[in-house]
């Protein structure tokens, strides 16, 4: 049977996973368990805020200082940095101990560890919106494949050539919106190694110019291709980098769109050998660029700066083509300037892609 009266209490905390610390009446951490410890260094009688890194708004409504006026227990979330500058959310809970006379000595604190619970409901969030704009942008495109109908029986009723070519043309156009949205959806629902071939990547390029120049025209946008000439082979996926472009200058059209405050916008769709043997692909648009505070955000899942209007995949797509290749995107922007977003695909022999596949 346990000896409980002779337990040696300081060891059953340091054997629990949250955090659990003593402070005294002037706020000093003087004791820490063991995860308490490793995340957050020896107390050496430190004030919270100190340890913590806590924010003043974060102190202004202390539960250990109620707690020491009141012997009340209290609850909060609160956002914590580690000493290796992690930021952390936990739910901490404040209790009084007494003395062997009753007497208020200090506030026992736990904290619980939350952030994965945390990002899991951000992330469920985020599917959610991404989800109610995956409805919205499906409605868009039935409403257009619904109008584009429309003008192509009704230039077939009046024998009208111009307006069937002119409704098959709307027609294709939303098509073409549809098959990119199930595309980006198939890519995120599951996981997928690269169809390696030797191709012509200028000749990929300029088949995603040609899919987007006569839409380009339509809102005034122009799109330039700088091939370098130099640039013969390489051994990457057609497909992805088809949809990786694709994505790209999809997103561009849109920030040209957006921005109102220009009489012309431009595209180009740049091709250049890196230093390394890698083959690097730019689209740069001088359309509304990227905002500041939205900067760090750019290739977090279902991410869009479009309201309903966007669903955050095309970006989200982009990014994992370029990991199951091995290689990078990255982008640099001004706000009301415009935005380059740089693919960069890493050399490879096409003896190793397949062997890669094999052993795969």
């Amino acid at each position: 049977m346990l000896d409980v009266a002779n337990m040696d209490w300081r060891r059953l905390l340091d054997a629990l996973p949250c955090y659990v610390s003593l402070q005294d009446p002037e706020l000093r951490v003087i004791w820490g368990n063991t995860v308490h410890r490793r995340d957050f260094g020896e107390a050496k009688a430190r004030t919270c805020s100190k340890i913590y890194k806590l924010r003043k708004s974060q102190c202004a409504d202390c539960i250990v200082k109620k707690t020491l006026e009141d012997g009340e227990e209290r609850s909060k979330e609160l956002q914590l940095t580690t000493r290796n500058g992690e930021r952390l959310n936990v739910i901490a809970h404040s209790a009084p101990f007494y003395d062997a006379t009753n007497q208020l000595l200090g506030v026992v604190v736990t904290k619980v560890n939350i952030t994965s619970v945390k990002e899991m409901q951000k992330q469920l969030i985020m599917v959610g919106q991404t989800v109610a704009g995956m409805a919205h942008s499906i409605k868009n495109i039935m409403m257009g494949l619904d109008g584009g109908i429309y003008i192509v029986n009704s230039g077939i009723k009046d024998d009208d050539q111009k307006e069937i070519k002119d409704g098959w043309e709307i027609v294709l156009l939303n098509f073409e919106k549809l098959s990119r949205l199930v595309k980006d959806i198939l890519y995120c629902s599951r996981d997928r190694e690269p169809n390696y071939k030797l191709i012509n990547p200028n000749s990929v390029v300029t088949d995603v110019y040609n899919l987007f120049k006569d839409l380009a025209v339509r809102y005034s946008i122009e799109i330039k291709l700088d091939l370098d000439p130099g640039l013969d082979e390489a051994v990457i996926d057609p497909d992805g980098l088809h949809t990786v472009l694709a994505n790209l200058v999809t997103n561009a059209m849109d920030a040209c769109k957006m921005d109102l405050w220009k009489d012309t916008h431009l595209i180009e769709i740049r091709t250049k050998i890196g230093s390394d043997g890698s083959t690097i692909f730019e689209v740069a648009d001088n359309g509304m660029g990227i905002d500041k505070e939205l900067k760090h955000h750019v290739f977090e899942d279902f991410f869009t700066s479009k309201g309903d209007k966007g669903t955050g995949l095309g970006l989200m797509v982009t990014q994992k083509i370029l990991k199951e290749h091995g290689g990078e995107i990255t982008f640099r922007s001004r706000p009301s300037h415009g935005t380059t977003f740089v693919a960069i695909f890493p050399k490879r022999s096409i003896e190793g892609a397949k062997s890669g596949n094999e052993g795969r």
